[in-house]
């Protein structure tokens, strides 16, 4: 019998796939941006910030191609638009989550939730190394700096020190 697929592994892979969709015009929405924002609890064709919509797509899809649940006792997918209300939401899924507030290089890897000081959101492609962590995120964009809306999933570099938690799934 095959066993089933690494379920943070899967995530990183389909939030990598994913790099280069951009919105249509600026206006935090497009074809495939509202399709990410279809998986949270707004209106997914009303211009939003949608990095928490990228991520709640990519756990939702991850879950499915693991056969793991998406809602069961206990633990409820992510639905969430707010990166900050990922923290509430990852402390009421009994076990399932652990969220760790200001972590360190050595607690992050690939497949963690990051939730930033700048109330933005991604999913960590590689573990941590010295201050600096690397992330796939929606609604960014591929330069430097405190990015929260910036029109696109790109892989982003990001200080340590912007790092406000990071979720870890348990499944």
């Amino acid at each position: 019998m095959p066993s089933k697929p690494d379920f943070r592994k899967t995530l990183v892979q389909i939030a990598v796939a994913e790099r280069g969709v951009t919105e249509v015009d600026g206006t935090n929405c497009g074809p495939r941006v509202d399709v990410y924002k279809a998986a949270t609890n707004l209106p997914p064709h009303e211009p939003w910030m949608w990095c928490a919509g990228f991520v709640c797509w990519a756990v939702r899809e991850a879950l499915t191609k693991c056969g793991l649940p998406t809602n069961v006792p206990g633990f409820v997918r992510p639905t969430t638009a707010g990166a900050w209300d990922f923290i509430n939401w990852s402390k009421r899924q009994d076990g399932r989550t652990h969220t760790l507030m200001n972590p360190k290089s050595m607690d992050i890897w690939p497949g963690d939730i990051i939730v930033f000081t700048f109330s933005h959101i991604g999913i960590a492609t590689d573990y941590a190394a010295g201050n600096v962590i690397l992330c796939v995120e929606g609604n960014t964009s591929p330069d430097n700096g405190d990015n929260n809306d910036g029109g696109g999933v790109f892989t982003r570099r990001r200080p340590l020190s912007k790092v406000k938690a990071r979720i870890r799934f348990n499944l």
